[in-house]
């Protein structure tokens, strides 16, 4: 037999092993190696000696290095729980335990959220909670003269507030440019008078809205009808995005209402530009595209007859869409009358028309949205003969537009129901923030009236303080966002007044303490959609002015949605 002789194992060569460190001195020649250097004084000194050894870089390595890692739980583990034993769970036992019990404790929740009293006379202590009214704010911009504030518009987390400048009392041609001014409110280096941006306009802009889900994003209509897209957080020197024309089939009167309102479409967070005019028209905007060239739906404005071939046009003053319900929007007109309206839901398109012209999407769109199938059909027939005469064989929106057909069948009159009417021009329509079915207008006339939509005639109607009959006229209202029994009133002549609904039906909760500074006369307002208890002002002297609320009128009370609802004779559930 021969011996086999066996490898050792390789890894018996190796072992750890610790061992000390040597330490290598510097060592310089036994001349000194300087320089002499005179400084300017006269003095001399000795510079940059040389050593002869290089300089030593140390690099760190992890070398069978372990990662611990400690955490502190509350729990125990089934192991911890039942010792050495094996841990043992009966699935089925706990599924019918949880089967057994589970409806009993839903049940019992349900009777102790309903009629539990433990915190019912509980009241929090709140660190803010203020019961003054004081000016926060007060912001302008240096160098303008004889401009009023037209609108004023806070972003959707609350930071930013913008204002339109201009003359309200313009009539006629515009000879006025007047800028947009915004300001970070929560910045440090805040400058009451230098708003953060300017964006200066050909003309002015009567009315402002953020979008509800966009900080930067701002749309304004100007009084030569004009609608305008900013960008406002872009960085760019023209934040301008989009602007529309004037067109017989656009504006071509101020816009006095724009607003941010739901597409709609179930599981998009899409949005759509709504803008009244004096005009006649309500119009709707695509703004997916960043383009404004044409609106995508609108609507006609008519006063009813007797006769149907004599109605005239009624002009827009303020518009509203529900927030609960972005199909329902209220109109109120140039001569008091207000009305209640739908727009149609998107449906199923009736196909493109047949023939030798090519119908794109845009144009079919403007043809589903005719009253009836006798007005499609005109309005294909008046606009295949623009496109012979003109040599178009594609039907766009653009060429619909061209082919200049009757306004109101391309925006037909919107089902509607109408409202009792103010004495005077409508300043004011705004829908509750918390019931679909709550309306409130202001006028000229000096009254502020609410509405229950089911019913034409007012609920409530209230006179703000004024000190003369001819002077009484309302520039602002708006709804809380805080509380749905709490709004606020601008008086033209001066005056800005909270009410209450569940303190007093007739008389303002509070009055704002406006005459410490600035303008009294007030031209619009805006709550703070975030920080509620703010309020902000803008006067005939180009200011604007940010109140603080008292907590109370901010602070929800228990059961007012049910005292609301009670106040409408309708229920909480209906809503």
């Amino acid at each position: 037999l021969g011996l086999v002789t066996m490898a050792p194992d390789p890894w018996s060569r190796f072992a750890d092993e610790s061992l000390d460190g040597e330490t290598v001195r510097s060592r310089a020649d036994a001349k000194e190696k300087y320089k002499l250097v005179r400084d300017k004084d006269g003095r001399h000194y000795a510079s940059g000696v040389e050593i002869a050894t290089e300089k030593v870089t140390l690099v760190n390595r992890r070398l069978q290095s372990i990662s611990t890692e400690t955490q502190e739980v509350q729990t125990l583990t089934p192991e911890e729980l039942v010792g050495d034993a094996q841990p043992q769970v009966d699935e089925a036992t706990l599924v019918e335990f949880l089967r057994t019990t589970g409806p009993l404790m839903e049940e019992e929740l349900g009777l102790a959220w309903n009629s539990s009293t433990a915190f019912e006379a509980y009241e929090p202590m709140w660190d803010d909670a203020g019961e003054t009214c004081d000016m926060a704010l007060q912001l302008w911009k240096e160098g303008l003269v004889d401009l009023q504030v037209t609108s004023v518009a806070w972003n959707c987390t609350g930071n930013t507030l913008a204002c339109s400048l201009g003359r309200l009392e313009t009539l006629g041609w515009c000879e006025v440019s007047a800028p947009v001014c915004l300001w970070n409110t929560k910045r440090a280096q805040l400058v009451a008078n230098e708003p953060d941006l300017t964006i200066e306009v050909t003309n002015f802009v009567m009315c402002l809205a953020f979008h509800p889900t966009q900080p930067g994003l701002l749309a304004g209509g100007t009084y030569n009808g004009e609608l305008m897209m900013w960008s406002t957080s872009s960085g760019e020197l023209d934040p301008l995005v989009a602007s529309s024309s004037i067109d017989d089939y656009f504006h071509r009167e101020a816009i006095q209402k724009v607003e941010w309102i739901s597409a709609g479409i179930a599981g998009k967070d899409l949005y759509l530009l709504a803008t009244v005019s004096c005009d006649g028209k309500v119009l709707l905007w695509e703004t997916r595209k960043n383009d404004l060239s044409f609106p995508m739906r609108g609507f006609s404005l008519l006063m009813r007859t007797d006769d149907p071939t004599r109605r005239r046009q009624l002009g827009g003053r303020a518009l509203s869409f529900s927030p609960l319900d972005p199909f329902s929007f209220a109109v109120g007109c140039e001569t008091g009358h207000m009305m209640l309206a739908t727009r149609p839901q998107a449906a199923a398109s009736m196909g493109k028309p047949g023939g030798s012209y090519t119908w794109r999407s845009s144009g079919v769109a403007l043809l589903d949205q005719t009253a009836s199938t006798n007005d499609r059909i005109k309005l294909q027939n008046h606009v295949e003969n623009y496109c012979m005469r003109s040599g178009a064989k594609e039907v766009t929106a653009e060429v619909v537009f061209a082919s200049k057909p009757d306004p109101v069948m391309l925006f037909p009159e919107p089902r509607r129901t109408d409202f009792e009417s103010h004495a005077g021009a409508v300043t004011v329509m705004a829908f509750s923030p918390f019931h679909r079915k709550l309306l409130l207008s202001a006028s000229v006339d000096g009254s502020v009236k609410i509405f229950q939509t089911l019913s034409d005639r007012a609920l409530m109607t209230f006179y703000p303080p004024s000190k003369h009959l001819s002077t009484c006229a309302v520039s602002a209202a708006a709804w809380s966002p805080a509380r749905p029994g709490v709004f606020a009133v601008a008086m033209e002549m001066g005056g800005v007044y909270v009410y209450d609904l569940m303190k007093s039906r007739h008389e303002p909760a509070l009055e704002l303490p406006i005459s410490g500074g600035g303008n009294q006369r007030i031209t619009s307002l805006m709550f703070n959609p975030k920080m509620l208890r703010l309020l902000a002002v803008g006067d005939e002297g180009g200011r604007m002015r940010v109140f603080r609320l008292p907590f109370d009128l901010t602070k929800h009370k228990k059961d007012e949605m049910a005292f609301v609802s009670r106040l409408m004779g309708t229920t909480a559930g209906k809503s």
